[in-house]
């Protein structure tokens, strides 16, 4: 589906799709904590029971749209530990595609969100590459990925996604071995 222009969100359930789309279009214009399950209906052009039968709770849409990214970002098969720089890359990349609705995170006070995004899909790419080195570790990157990523959005994107996966991987100088 295009949304103003512009693809908005990965494959998923039409009523799925036009509920994230309205959240981030009423985030655009007010809090989160004053956005009901109401107006995403309302907004969406679905019944309340669409709603329910595809989530528990507004914040699960928040949840369902990051943890989208990173499954866009990082395909399942995608990371190894020849190829780690092309992903972040590819992360960036993605991360920009998306620079309206994290920005309206942003806006909302709500970017905090990206953090445990981060730690689910890291811990997921790391048992998918065993290469788990202590219970610690997904903590460690997650939390800096995420903290480098809220930082891009709050410096409104200033540097392209080459530059931030060139930081990103000088800041893991150290701290892993790439071959």
């Amino acid at each position: 589906m295009k949304q103003n222009g512009g693809n908005w969100l990965m494959p998923q359930s039409r009523v799925q799709e036009y509920i994230t789309i309205a959240m981030f279009e009423l985030l655009e214009k007010k809090d989160y904590a004053h956005i009901t399950v109401q107006d995403l209906v309302d907004r969406a052009g679905v019944c309340r029971a669409s709603f329910y039968r595809n989530y528990f709770t507004r914040d699960e849409v928040i949840e369902r749209f990051l943890d989208g990214i990173f499954t866009e970002a990082y395909p399942r098969e995608s990371m190894s530990s020849a190829n780690v720089e092309e992903c972040i890359l590819h992360f960036f990349k993605t991360a920009l595609k998306y620079r309206r609705q994290l920005r309206a995170l942003l806006q909302r006070g709500l970017l905090d969100r990206v953090s445990m995004a981060f730690y689910r899909q890291t811990l997921e790419q790391i048992r998918h590459l065993q290469v788990l080195n202590n219970k610690y570790q997904p903590y460690f990157f997650s939390g800096a990925s995420a903290a480098m990523l809220c930082a891009w959005v709050e410096n409104d994107f200033a540097e392209p996604p080459e530059a931030m996966a060139h930081i990103f991987m000088e800041s893991l100088q150290g701290y892993m071995e790439l071959t």
